[in-house]
Order: structure tokens, then C-alpha cells, then sequence
């Protein structure tokens, strides 16, 4: 989840395959939980019949807050 909209960000995407528009949302919150300040902003089904296996191909869109990590910008005294 993001911490501050004003914050620089970027966005990104990832191709999932899954049964349903609702499977897929599962899989994009469990992959952007894997990202600290990630969130999915969009899931995109990508094609209209199932492949051999049931599934469909979905993109998900994510959105990372950029955190300055910069340790120069502390005083050290």
C-alpha cells in the first residue's frame, strides 16, 4: 500500500493466468504484497478464451511508491 500520494512513483506490470477476473485480483494483491509500497491499481483480461487448461491471460498494474532511502540527507553530528 502506498504511504504518500504526493511521493514519486512508478508504475509497473505483470501477465497472470487464471480461471476468472476475480482469481487474477487474488494473484496481483499476493504478488504486490511482495513489494513494500505496491498496490494494484488495475487487472486486465487480456484474452477471451480459455486456454487448454481453463485459464485466461490477465495484466495486472501496479503502482510502487519511489522512497528516498538517501542516508546523506541525515545530519550527523
Amino acid at each position: 500500500m502506498l504511504q504518500n500520494l504526493d511521493n514519486p512513483y512508478e508504475q509497473w506490470e505483470e501477465t497472470v493466468r487464471a480461471p476468472s477476473v476475480a482469481m487474477a485480483q487474488s494473484k496481483c494483491e499476493l504478488i504486490a504484497s511482495q513489494f513494500p509500497f505496491t498496490e494494484v491499481i488495475n487487472v486486465t483480461q487480456v484474452t477471451k478464451t480459455p486456454s487448454k487448461n481453463g485459464t485466461y491471460k490477465f495484466i495486472c498494474w501496479f503502482r510502487t511508491e519511489l522512497v528516498d532511502n538517501d542516508s546523506s540527507s541525515e545530519i550527523n553530528n
